[in-house]
């Protein structure tokens, strides 16, 4: 079944030169909808960055042409999560002149497009500096996670600086009113910040440091990037203002659950 199913993608300026576009997904066979999303970052230059990509209906692609003048100032689209790839053949196929830069598992399965490098690598991690930084979750496996259907965790996590706004997929999800299952189920409270349910089991690697070098890449994130805002793939999606707080509160939160993996796999607490 398409990705796309209804007229649900909308453009929304988050911050100054940051929009994120919303777009139907469906699971379960089309019965539910758990929402997916790009977001374009437009450069001092005037042109675009596109960060990661959706099916676009023809309402969400005229607003994609009237703010990159017909795809012309998109300069470089990013893959960013490792298991969102059905709509970067159809973005492609629309945008065809801008350069792409896949994770390593797009490189692997996707050959019809003339990928310009990977994600993984430190040059492209750093091209767009200062203006956007980027960085890869440390201890998860990011080149081949395993299993494939369930452990999602691992992806690029964007920062533009001018419009203090953090971007990524299932990394991190965005809680604005949980409903009572997903309260029960994943501790959420609203207006929180949380993680995906596979870090507690599948995305980090079983090692004796893994979950000591995820937590310490966390606590570099928040102390070095000074976001307001976030915009995640999944659920509500976007959190305008007080994302950094936030962050480190659902942190918080998890450390315990860090601590027992990390000695679970022949480590100490963090």
């Amino acid at each position: 079944m398409s990705t796309q199913q209804a007229k649900q993608t909308r453009l929304r300026e988050i911050g100054p030169g940051c929009w994120n576009l919303r777009a139907p997904f469906y699971i379960l066979g089309g019965l539910i909808n758990v929402g997916t999303h790009m977001s374009f970052i437009r450069l001092s230059s005037g042109k675009f960055v596109a960060v990661s990509a959706v099916d676009l209906d023809a309402e969400a692609k005229a607003e994609v042409d009237r703010l990159t003048a017909n795809g012309k100032n998109i300069e470089s689209v990013l893959a960013t999560n490792p298991f969102h790839t059905m709509a970067f053949e159809p973005f492609y196929a629309l945008y065809p002149d801008a350069r792409y830069y896949g994770t390593p598992r797009h490189i692997r399965n996707i050959k019809t497009i003339p990928w310009a490098g990977s994600v993984a690598d430190d040059a492209v991690l750093k091209m767009y500096e200062p203006e956007i930084e980027m960085r890869i979750p440390a201890g998860a496996e990011f080149n081949d996670p395993k299993p494939e259907a369930t452990n999602h965790f691992s992806g690029l996590v964007v920062y533009h600086r001018a419009s203090k706004t953090l971007l990524c997929d299932d990394c991190f999800s965005v809680h604005k009113d949980p409903n009572v299952l997903l309260r029960l189920a994943t501790g959420a409270t609203p207006n929180s910040i949380g993680f995906h349910w596979s870090l507690k089991n599948q995305a980090l690697h079983k090692s004796p440091d893994a979950a000591k070098l995820f937590y310490g890449w966390m606590l570099s994130l928040v102390k070095d990037w000074y976001f307001e805002n976030m915009c995640c793939a999944h659920g509500d999606g976007v959190m305008i203002g007080g994302a950094r707080g936030a962050l480190q509160v659902g942190l918080d939160k998890l450390k315990p659950s860090l601590d027992e993996f990390s000695v679970a796999h022949g480590g100490s607490k963090l």
